[in-house]
């Protein structure tokens, strides 16, 4: 608990304006909108099909003017899961080129290397999802006291060259993780060094409403931020759980943010006036499965996409309850709440924002797993560039289809 009034503090004091004077018992109830950061930008998970987020965020900073260490304008608040992640962290450092860099050699880096148990799957010129599907068919220790197939201390030191906790955030990052000892959500985040103050009350319950009373929020220390930044993209069986040890000493095991949010819609929405959603699925088709592998991870996205499209339809459609309510004026509005104390609790502690996503037009040529595939990673980055010319679209939940 600690944690989140941590947590809740710096936010005040950076994107939140003060606390709400409680109303009289004879006196309409002013509700809280009162967000001042104007935008919030959050890159969902997607493996290996982060690189279209790379390219958005690349097409973003050059159509904006922003230079190397600024700001991306109009954003106040990044947010990440996955890949999105370590998405994030360089938008919210402001390394643009550094993002850049990170994708262009992300396939010589070689990240995902199978323990020595499976070596002899490790064909040259087999890709690594064929890799990891024939890997997973072999592995019987998976059902005996193996958790992963793939080698962590590799893909955490690909994070080690890459985040450098020195450098201190532009903008709040906050990215989701999954607790997989107390099977809910947790969310980390960064500050900038320079915050301070209090938090008003109508914040925290409403961070406690719209999250749920098991998720967790915390601040990644510099000795725990490369570790927790790799556990929210620490794909279940394919990498061992994560385990981090908080201040307090406890240690918990984590995994894939995405399993339990795959993108921090739900977060944003307590602090942006507006939300911009980047994921990377294009419009649903009809899928194909050649084995019970390729069902598995189907199940996975499926899952993720789920989840993605569940949050932004609840924002959506909570905000246009809240905003139709206050409609109807003060008076009418207070009266209303005095009957139904549900109605109160939209009115006073529910926040609204506007919703807008990116999507690929097209589906991506580079797969979940396709890490070592750079031309395919190019490619993707080059669409993301692309699609960023044509701005995000209002969400509508007539049009929107994941």
């Amino acid at each position: 608990m600690s944690d989140r009034r941590g947590f809740l503090r710096a936010v005040s004091t950076l994107a939140l304006a003060p606390a709400l004077t409680p109303s009289r018992a004879d006196a309409a109830p002013e509700p809280r909108e009162s967000k001042s950061v104007s935008h919030a930008l959050i890159v969902a998970g997607g493996g290996a099909r982060g690189a279209y987020e790379a390219g958005v965020i690349a097409g973003l900073v050059r159509r904006g003017g922003i230079a190397e260490g600024q700001t991306l304008a109009p954003y106040g608040l990044v947010c990440g899961t996955s890949i999105g992640a370590v998405n994030a962290w360089f938008v919210a450092t402001g390394q643009y080129a550094a993002l850049a860099h990170a994708w262009q050699t992300l396939a010589a880096a070689n990240i995902i290397q199978l323990k020595s148990k499976y070596t002899t799957l490790d064909h040259p010129h087999a890709f690594i999802a064929v890799r990891i599907r024939a890997a997973l068919r072999l592995a019987s220790d998976l059902t005996e006291h193996d958790t992963g197939i793939a080698r962590n201390d590799v893909a955490l030191d690909w994070f080690k060259q890459h985040i450098d906790p020195t450098v201190p955030v532009l903008m709040p990052l906050v990215w989701a993780v999954t607790n997989l000892t107390t099977q809910s959500p947790e969310y980390f985040y960064r500050m900038p060094p320079s915050f301070a103050g209090g938090v008003p009350s109508d914040i925290r319950r409403a961070l406690a409403l719209t999250l749920g009373p098991s998720a967790v929020v915390r601040e990644a220390s510099d000795a725990m931020l490369q570790e927790a930044l790799f556990a929210s993209a620490a794909i279940p069986i394919v990498f061992d759980p994560v385990r981090l040890t908080m201040d307090d000493g406890t240690a918990d095991l984590y995994a894939d943010g995405g399993i339990a949010s795959n993108a921090s819609i739900r977060f944003a929405n307590n602090i942006a006036r507006a939300i911009d959603v980047v994921f990377v699925d294009p419009p649903s088709r009809n899928q194909h499965y050649a084995n019970a592998i390729d069902i598995l991870i189907g199940s996975y996205e499926t899952m993720q996409r789920q989840i993605l499209e569940t949050e932004m339809r609840d924002v959506y459609f909570e905000s246009l309850g809240k905003r139709a309510v206050l409609r109807l004026g003060p008076a009418l509005v207070h009266r209303l709440e005095r009957d139904s104390p549900p109605l109160d609790t939209l009115v006073r502690d529910v926040p609204s924002s506007d919703l807008a996503y990116m999507r690929p037009r097209q589906v991506l040529p580079t797969g979940l797993g396709a890490f070592d595939q750079q031309d395919k990673i190019d490619a993707s980055v080059a669409l993301g560039d692309a699609d960023s010319a044509s701005g995000f679209t209002p969400y509508s939940e007539a049009a929107f289809r994941l």
